[in-house]
């Protein structure tokens, strides 16, 4: 089996030839995401694994907090999902985040072709493109006739009218027997994206509530992030701050390394909060700000102004 570091270094290799700008897997590996990549406006989020059993929900709320933040797509490209093989040419699904082959990824970076399948309960489905189905049947064909060609019952395929996906089986005889092209690709950027609900403020304590409480005076909406080198996502209208708070942990570089790699590729702001301020004020790229310096901001400009003269 392919180790997950070549997956990861073919993987971004994959997206730089196709143009992606893209974040150093080495400055993540403590994320819940392996790749951060930036093409114009599109955004991806990508974590390669092994194995997609060994994930779960709180595993990929890093992917899911950064994307709800940046409006982009998270996506898993994996080999297996248990026991099983992730088959080129299908999209699965973990936590509501698509989940593709290595080679059903090439073919959508490389070539712009998605997947025509994907896996539900109960096996292989497509989406049928229903007004086509419509009029293939204002032809002459009756309920019954098309029902009858597909196997199924005319209530079902009233329903594929109205917008129902299909079984891959079904669908196919359709096409057979109707002679037109009823599959609609699937779309692995479109992430039915699962709502963050922020923490309570009573569940942060000591430097990182005051902090937090500041920011949301001066007129902030803070977001709690976990599996994300930042601690926070910090925004209003037109400011998106990755905000990381020192807590005296190890690795406070490689952190900062990390937020400044992602501030970079995305084009967003960011920024550590310390409890002091020494005669470093920017580590790896990303500003330091010390909690008196904090006390004292009266608003969001004098904020961003002191972010922005440490750069």
């Amino acid at each position: 089996m392919m180790q997950k570091g070549q997956m990861v270094a073919d993987t971004q290799r994959l997206l730089e030839k196709a143009g992606f700008a893209t974040t150093d897997p080495k400055d993540l590996a403590h994320a819940g995401f392996d790749i951060v990549a930036r093409r114009d406006q599109a955004i991806l989020i990508v974590k390669v694994v092994t194995n997609a059993n060994s994930m779960n929900d709180e595993m990929l709320a890093g992917m899911t907090t950064l994307a709800n933040a940046v409006n982009g797509s998270p996506i898993l490209v994996g080999l297996k999902s248990g026991n099983d093989t992730i088959e080129d040419g299908v999209m699965y699904s973990r936590s509501g985040i698509a989940l593709i082959s290595m080679g059903t990824f090439r073919d959508l970076i490389e070539e712009g072709v998605p997947p025509l399948v994907y896996a539900a309960g109960g096996g292989f489905y497509v989406n049928v493109d229903s007004e086509v189905l419509r009029k293939a049947r204002e032809g002459g064909l009756s309920l019954g006739d098309i029902a009858d060609m597909a196997g199924v019952s005319r209530r079902t395929i009233r329903m594929y009218e109205d917008g129902m996906n299909a079984k891959l089986e079904v669908a196919m005889r359709l096409e057979e027997g109707l002679g037109v092209e009823l599959i609609l690709p699937a779309d692995p950027f479109t992430c039915q994206r699962t709502r963050v609900i922020p923490q309570e403020e009573e569940h942060f304590e000591g430097l990182t509530r005051d902090i937090y409480l500041k920011l949301s005076k001066i007129g902030y909406s803070v977001d709690p992030a976990t599996k994300c080198p930042f601690d926070a996502v910090t925004r209003d209208r037109d400011i998106i701050l990755f905000t990381g708070v020192d807590l005296k942990k190890p690795g406070l570089e490689k952190r900062a390394k990390a937020i400044a790699c992602l501030s970079r590729i995305l084009e967003k702001h960011s920024v550590i909060f310390v409890d002091k301020v020494g005669v470093r004020v920017n580590l790896e790229g990303t500003p330091l700000v010390g909690t008196r310096e904090l006390e004292r901001v009266k608003d969001k400009r004098k904020m961003m102004d002191l972010i922005e003269e440490r750069l």
